[in-house]
């Protein structure tokens, strides 16, 4: 029962339930101390109303931020997070629209605008953010996690209120402290090592190479061959038209999609040929503005799919890694190993840049593989002599096409899958695909 302190002063409400998180305080308002001190949430005659903005403004006071400030920033104008992503992501769309970026970033920035207004809220304002709110907000991130994807949501994460300062939006870029920072090359270089030890390095071996287009056929014998002579990545492969290389020289020239940067790389005949095989079957393109390309899924669409929604997000198909692993996981049961985590179509990339390396011309392979040089020396470089692109693309041929003889364990250089040993003339067949 309600009791009475003196005939003077209100009775104190009892709690409407045992668990109520709250306790009338003498001032006639529902409270609770947290962190040291009282919070008020609403009168006694109200506690739904006061429940409610306890658990409305719990977040905040536990993060450190006042509530009643809050309130007062909006009242004077002060824009939320949620607005200056909404506003941000709006000039990022206009961006994708004039080409600058592409569709797939725009929807990453999408998901990093939308886990940072659900960690902070819609009520919180941009100008209140201090170190604390973005280390928590570093706290929250999955633990599944890597180093790079880490990165790349603190680098997302900064660019947003970066842009938001310069357009003054908000007075100035926050503090965003001293935790909120991408990971070092210590800490990847490290992951890289664990997962190394764990599950062994991501690059192929040329017997496993060999076994991969020699169980393949179509566009995906085309395709691997691709990734392995020139580190062509699963878009490469999907956006080549025959227009982009000579089947007569050989000779690929094309700035790279994902970056613009050009490229340029010989392509050794048997992969010329792989890609003529595949054109030859390729069906009708289901768009026209696909009918150049090289290769086309059974339905006439891209290998690399991009599907935009109506509420524009991006939903990749990639029929390239998907016929990739299938294959890797066919050849594990004959070759235990094959498959293994982190392993995917991209890994001929890594064997590429691994084994052309070994060249010393580490200038011919970047360009051959389109990757950007932001050394003084590309400034004054007026190009590169083709030979020295053809002497790339020959020392991972030879590297590639060296097999082991089943029989006497001779190596010799075999173009052909079936082959007979010029030691012991035993004769080495081809892995069947079945």
């Amino acid at each position: 029962m309600p009791t009475r302190a003196d005939d003077s002063k209100k009775i104190k409400p009892d709690k409407p339930y045992d668990e109520f998180p709250l306790f009338a305080h003498p001032n006639g308002q529902w409270a609770k101390k947290i962190k040291g001190r009282p919070w008020y949430f609403g009168i006694w005659d109200d506690a739904d109303a006061a429940l409610q903005t306890y658990l409305d403004q719990i977040d905040d006071i536990h993060a450190g931020r006042d509530p009643k400030r809050q309130l007062q920033e909006q009242a004077e104008g002060a824009i939320t997070v949620s607005d200056t992503v909404n506003v941000y992501l709006g000039s990022q769309e206009e961006r994708c629209d004039r080409g600058e970026i592409t569709r797939r970033h725009f929807t990453e920035c999408m998901g990093s605008c939308k886990r940072l207004v659900n960690h902070f809220g819609r009520r919180v304002t941009s100008a209140s953010l201090r170190a604390v709110d973005f280390s928590g907000y570093r706290k929250s991130f999955p633990d599944t996690w890597g180093a790079s994807a880490i990165g790349l949501e603190i680098a997302r994460v900064r660019a947003v209120f970066r842009w938001a300062a310069e357009a003054e939006l908000i007075a100035g870029v926050p503090n965003f402290g001293p935790n909120f920072k991408k990971p070092g090359v210590r800490a990847k270089r490290k992951e890289k090592a664990d997962r190394e030890a764990e599950h062994g390095k991501l690059d192929f071996a040329a017997e496993e190479i060999q076994s991969l287009i020699d169980s393949s056929d179509g566009w995906l014998r085309a395709c691997i061959l691709l990734g392995i002579n020139s580190g062509f990545g699963n878009k490469d492969c999907s956006g080549l038209c025959e227009r982009h290389f000579d089947a007569d020289d050989g000779w690929y020239d094309l700035r790279r999609s994902k970056t613009g940067i050009p490229r340029r790389s010989w392509l050794w005949v048997d992969t010329r040929e792989s890609i003529q095989a595949a054109m030859s079957e390729r069906p009708v393109a289901s768009d026209e503005r696909d009918n150049s390309r090289c290769f086309l899924t059974r339905r006439g669409y891209p290998l690399v799919n991009e599907c935009t929604t109506d509420s524009g997000t991006v939903s990749m198909s990639d029929n390239i890694g998907t016929a990739f692993s299938k294959l890797l996981n066919h050849l594990d049961e004959k070759r235990p190993g094959m498959k293994r985590p982190g392993r995917s179509f991209y890994s001929l990339r890594r064997t590429y840049e691994t084994v052309a390396g070994n060249t010393k011309d580490q200038v011919a392979v970047n360009f051959a593989m389109g990757h950007s040089d932001e050394s003084m020396a590309a400034v004054y470089r007026q190009g590169i002599d083709d030979q020295r692109l053809i002497d790339v693309a020959e020392h991972v041929r030879q590297w590639l096409w060296t097999r082991k003889c089943d029989a006497c364990n001779e190596s010799q250089f075999s173009v052909d899958a079936k082959w007979q040993c010029e030691r012991c003339e035993a004769a080495n067949p081809a892995e069947e695909l079945s």
